[in-house]
């Protein structure tokens, strides 16, 4: 293979050769989806094998640079549950470790030539964690202990294994590794190793004080002229020689997922957080590489300045330190992606800051809310970091949890720059940081609520209005508060209105409101749990009549359709406006929508079925409106769709007109750029002969090179007219067609 290491991690599947890596694949390459549980290089066939949480195999060729996809096990019915552990290799077969059994492939046809679900006295569909055979000897590690066949033998027969569990002497829980060294056999679970010793288990002498070890196999490196024992626990990596010496070597770091031992005499080792470390002689001092992009595969408060993206990673906790440490926030600009987080800034690190997953920017500064830690300000043109919580600042939490943890769950800058936040079900859970500030300002609850609202997430309008997203203390929607804080150093100048599901308080279709977006019409869109609804005049929504509150739920333009409601039980989870006034929709498990400037129509829909989407679970959508990228957040990581409205240009003189020429058998589209905020474009013949009229909003539009009635045109030079909305400006440019 090149002396080629292959990873796969929750971004993919990753080549580093040569101090580098030299490729990454996912979904969008080909790639089944992002989370590989395991993976194994298959000489034979040049390939490498990976397996995923469902019991899906991906092939990838590395000579023909593909994909294919071997779906067997995750087409089982009788079991539920179906992740690949373990692959291993043995006699032209590849034997596969899953959660109800053993699944033999052959090599040469990658058909199924046999399978186990029960293993010997085992109950049938016992999940089996590890895989090792040794000469013709099969041994299992499973949630039951372990197991041990002759593959001569028929192992369909349950005399035909031994078995092994507690009562036999095994360490309690899963045994998750097992191998054979120096005639023993081995086994690890997370509390304790022991060996087979005359039929009986003990502790084994030289692992005594470890627990929760990988055994990776017997290796011949140069770090040692002994055959030794490679394996490794999270922040140890193990060598043990044929006389039961242990060397130990420690990388000083934490989340240690792999390891192998390679001919060059150098140790590498695979990190939860750090990526692929590499050390020299087996000593303790390790390079670090990973590949450019966020060290997560979490996204959540993803807003864009000038083209710079920010944006935090997740409120939920993974249970792990060492995972959780990482959760801080990106900063990804014309250098790439900049991680900032407790492992990589000392400031994060002294205040324990983690979980950001709101964000807000004003001229001078990014602004990142976290769950419990506060508020991080972010200088733009020096990096310096700032971190406001309950220790040095006016922020405070729930006083019926812990007022000392702000979870900041909102996080808006208004039109003046002054930055507001909101603080989960806080006593005072508003506040406003005034700019060159740095104190923050609060604000208790509103009089137009009561004592079972709860304040949860917050949107700023252009007309500086709060809408503040409401619910009880169990997390029941409440509606929203519309407020109205004038000046925000006179707090008693607040006045405010909630709006409800009921008719005459708000309209919105359900009283769980989960995003909150203002279009460019000044529109205010409100997403809940089950539809949507927009504000035409919100400027009008606390002062107006009960008419002029209430929200219009988004109408069907098809006449046909069942319902005269569009999208009206979708559980919306995100929302976002692109350049040409259309809406990005996300849902919490059906993936996204793009609908048009009303809200009447679906122009697009993107599921994980039939797009590169990662997961139909989405997290969170926002637009770079210079480049027209989509920025998709999943359960499952960060898509990024190429849409075709952009920023509107500042001069409409010369158009850009691609491709040019245009082929009927080669592309799809034409793309029309520099165009103002609202242009009519007219397509000319030569000859001044009208051939197509395209309405458009934003920088970008496209047509089909059809004619008005739908029909391709002849070959030949095409004049491109397009006059803005006023009448004041023109932009002009030519394509060629070839028909």
């Amino acid at each position: 293979m090149d002396n080629t290491i292959w990873g796969v991690s929750n971004g993919g599947l990753f080549a580093f050769q040569d101090q580098e890596f030299i490729h990454t694949f996912t979904p969008v390459d080909g790639m089944y989806r992002l989370d590989g549980s395991t993976l194994i290089y298959i000489e034979e066939i040049n390939s490498i094998a990976i397996g995923y949480i469902d019991g899906m195999i991906d092939l990838y060729n590395i000579e023909e640079d593909g994909f294919d996809r071997v779906e067997d096990i995750s087409r089982v019915q009788a079991f539920t549950s179906k992740q690949i552990n373990d692959f291993e290799l043995h006699d032209g077969s590849l034997y596969i470790a899953t959660e109800f059994g053993i699944v033999v492939y052959d090599i040469d046809t990658f058909l199924v030539s046999n399978s186990y679900t029960k293993i010997g006295r085992f109950d049938r569909g016992t999940p089996v964690f590890d895989i090792h055979i040794d000469n013709e000897i099969i041994i299992t590690g499973t949630q039951q202990g372990v197991a041990v066949g002759n593959l001569n033998d028929n192992l369909d027969i349950e005399a035909s294994w031994a078995n092994y569990d507690e009562s036999s002497g095994l360490p309690s829980g899963n045994i998750e590794s097992v191998t054979v060294f120096n005639d023993q056999v081995l086994a690890s679970s997370s509390s304790s190793v022991v060996a087979l010793t005359n039929g009986a288990w003990q502790e084994y002498s030289p692992l005594s004080n470890y627990s929760g070890v990988t055994f990776k196999g017997i290796t011949n490196g140069n770090i040692t002229d002994d055959r030794v024992l490679l394996s490794f626990t999270s922040n140890r990596v193990l060598l043990i020689d044929q006389n039961d010496n242990l060397t130990i070597i420690n990388p000083g770091i934490p989340g240690i997922s792999d390891v192998v031992i390679e001919d060059q005499n150098s140790i590498s080792i695979a990190t939860i957080t750090s990526g692929l470390g590499r050390s020299e002689g087996g000593s303790n001092e390790f390079t670090y590489f990973a590949p450019s992009g966020p060290n997560l595969n979490f996204f959540q408060g993803i807003s864009f300045s000038d083209g710079t993206l920010i944006s935090g990673t997740t409120p939920l906790s993974q249970r792990n330190s060492i995972i959780d440490n990482r959760k801080g926030y990106y900063i990804r600009d014309e250098s790439g992606w900049r991680n900032f987080n407790r492992s990589t800034n000392e400031v994060l690190d002294q205040f324990q800051f983690i979980q950001a997953f709101t964000s807000t920017f004003t001229d001078n500064y990014y602004y990142f809310g976290s769950w419990g830690r506060g508020i991080a300000r972010h200088d733009r043109e020096t990096d310096q970091i700032d971190v406001f919580n309950s220790s040095n600042s006016s922020l405070r939490g729930w006083a019926a949890d812990d007022p000392n943890f702000p979870v900041i769950s909102g996080l808006e800058t208004d039109s003046d720059g002054a930055v507001w936040a909101t603080s989960r079900y806080a006593t005072n859970p508003l506040y406003v940081q005034l700019p060159g500030e740095n104190e923050w300002i609060n604000y208790g609850k509103s009089s137009a609520v009561s004592q079972n609202d709860e304040y949860l997430y917050l949107f700023v309008d252009s007309f500086n209005q709060k809408w503040i997203t409401l619910q009880t203390a169990g997390g029941t929607g409440r509606g929203v508060l519309v407020l109205n804080t004038g000046d925000p150093s006179i707090i008693e100048e607040s006045t405010g209105v909630k709006l409800t599901e009921d008719q005459g308080s708000g309209n919105l279709p359900d009283a769980s409101v989960t995003a909150i977006i203002e279009d460019k019409e000044g529109e205010v869109w409100i997403g809940t749990e089950r539809g949507i609804a927009r504000f035409i005049f919100p400027q009008f929504v606390i002062t107006g009549s009960a008419e002029e509150r209430r929200a219009q739920w988004l109408i069907n333009e098809d006449p046909d359709a069942v319902s005269p409601f569009l999208l009206r039980d979708i559980n919306v989870t995100a929302m976002a406006v692109n350049s040409a006034n259309q809406k990005w929709i996300g849902t919490a498990a059906e993936g996204v929508w793009l609908l048009n400037e009303t809200g009447g129509a679906i122009i697009k829909r993107f599921t994980s079925e039939n797009s590169p989407l990662f997961s139909d679970a989405i997290r969170d959508i926002s637009v770079n409106e210079e480049t027209g990228e989509v920025y998709i957040s999943t359960d499952a990581g960060l898509n990024v769709y190429q849409d075709v409205p952009i920023a509107p240009s500042s001069s409409m003189d010369k158009l850009k007109v691609y491709p040019n020429p245009f082929l009927y058998e080669s592309h799809d589209k034409i793309l029309i750029e520099n165009l103002s905020e609202i242009t009519t474009i007219r397509i000319l013949g030569v000859d001044g002969t009208l051939i197509r009229t395209i309405p458009s909003r934003g920088g970008r539009a496209e047509w089909n090179g059809l004619d008005a009635s739908g029909r391709q045109i002849g070959s030949g030079i095409y004049i491109v007219v397009a006059l803005d909305s006023d009448g004041n400006e023109r932009g002009f440019g030519k394509v060629a067609i070839i028909r």
